[in-house]
């Protein structure tokens, strides 16, 4: 039997990136790994939606978690194959790695189109800064590459 990395955090921004990465982390994670999908949202993030929408911050939270579960059922993997984790924070890389550490994470997997722009400049990449602070391995795919992994035998993704 092949043994995987333990727990396997997937850090999403809910872009379509979000489904080959969650597909990748249950090919490294094996049959004996826990999979949680980690999306951490901003206070600014919130606010923008509430500004447009005046949605209340549980049902915003409960959005996001609709929309990961929806990605999981793309992919064609049951509601129970990966624990979904939603966390508000003003610095995106700082949650990812406090999860992390939390869960004793074996791996962190994520994608590097995220934003972009002056938002990413005056910021910088949250790939870069969860890579250049971790204390993990750290597993980033871009976007560019993900159209080559193919699923390993044995796999349902």
């Amino acid at each position: 039997m092949e043994r995987g990395v333990g727990t396997v955090l997937v850090a999403t921004d809910l872009s379509p990136i979000t489904g080959p990465l969650l597909s990748t982390a249950v090919q490294v994670g094996c049959r004996d790994g826990v999979i949680v999908a980690l999306h951490v949202y901003t206070p600014e993030d919130y606010l923008d939606v509430r500004r447009e929408t005046g949605m209340a911050v549980d049902q915003y939270i409960a959005n996001l978690r609709a929309e990961m579960r929806y990605q999981l059922e793309q992919l064609g993997l049951p509601p129970t194959a990966v624990r979904l984790e939603v966390a508000e924070g003003w610095s995106i890389p700082e949650q990812i790695l406090a999860a992390a550490d939390r869960l004793q994470a074996g791996l962190i997997v994520m994608g590097t189109h995220g934003r972009t722009g002056l938002r990413r400049a005056l910021m910088g990449s949250v790939a870069e800064e969860v890579l250049r602070h971790s204390r993990r391995p750290v597993l980033i795919m871009p976007l560019t590459v993900l159209d080559a992994v193919e699923p390993r035998e044995g796999v349902v993704v």
